[in-house]
């Protein structure tokens, strides 16, 4: 699969759990705007047929090349970027739960999910946009790892997808600030993520970035409770350029630990 169609089957994937991504995409297009994507980032688990260094060659076969590694101590999250050389595709943000270093109950919960998943999901790239590869799991367990990981518990029932596209200010003709995208958004009525401020990121750290607050859909778990769970989210990034005048390419992970709180459930 080319890095073109890949992209236009991600975004329908994406758009269907989060229609609020379509509406912001439509606002900014009639205002005149070309949205162009930033980058899109995923979530997976460690130690199993779709961790990162499973999905990692289908990303090399599209042409995207590695750019840096990013650790998230509390979150017990590690994580890496790919960019390609072809500018007008987006970056991509692989990340990945540390499994081992959850409690032994929680480890349980998401090792009879990973046991379900075929060794060969990755074989084709529709894998980034496949969902959950396991049977629902009780309300309980997803409580259970609610309360230790919100990350553990956003994948237990959205699996591998899309968790949100962002759009590049850089490219943005009248919004050429993220105060000013900020302002569109709250005047429409969107819920913006204010962990540690609406704008996580400084011009300095060469990164500025924010995002919404996830969409919810009803979900309704193994045991047959139903309940209301934040989906994905759409984020917002303004690039600058270092002392040589080269725009920063990668990410800031001080920025990404507070927009990972964009589907926070609690």
């Amino acid at each position: 699969m080319n890095a073109h169609s890949f992209f236009a089957s991600l975004w329908n994937d994406y758009v269907y759990y989060t229609p609020q991504a379509k509406k912001v995409h439509d606002l900014f297009s009639a205002r005149g705007e070309a949205v162009i994507n930033d980058h899109v980032a995923f979530r997976t688990f460690s130690d199993c047929p779709m961790d990162i260094a499973h999905l990692e060659p289908q990303l090399l076969a599209m042409g995207y090349e590695f750019i840096e590694d990013y650790h998230f101590e509390a979150k017990k999250l590690v994580a890496k970027s790919y960019r390609h050389a072809d500018d007008t595709l987006p970056r991509i943000f692989l990340s990945e739960l540390q499994r081992e270093l959850l409690s032994s109950e929680a480890q349980s919960i998401l090792q009879s999910m990973v046991d379900q998943v075929a060794v060969d999901v990755v074989a084709d790239a529709s894998v980034f946009w496949s969902g959950i590869q396991w049977q629902p799991i009780a309300f309980n367990d997803y409580t259970t790892l609610l309360n230790e990981s919100e990350y553990a518990a956003w994948m237990s029932y959205m699996g591998l997808r899309a968790n949100h596209f962002t759009v590049s200010i850089n490219h943005l003709k009248t919004l050429t600030d993220i105060q000013a995208v900020l302002a569109v958004l709250t005047d429409e009525g969107f819920s913006i993520n204010d962990v540690g401020g609406a704008i996580k990121g400084t011009p300095t750290e060469l990164l500025e970035q924010a995002s919404t607050m996830a969409d919810k859909l009803q979900i309704t778990f193994a045991d047959n409770h139903v309940a209301t769970i934040p989906t994905c989210f759409y984020e917002f990034a303004k690039r600058h350029p270092d002392a040589t005048g080269t725009l920063f390419q990668g990410f800031v992970a001080a920025n990404a630990d507070k927009i990972f709180e964009s589907t926070n459930a609690m």
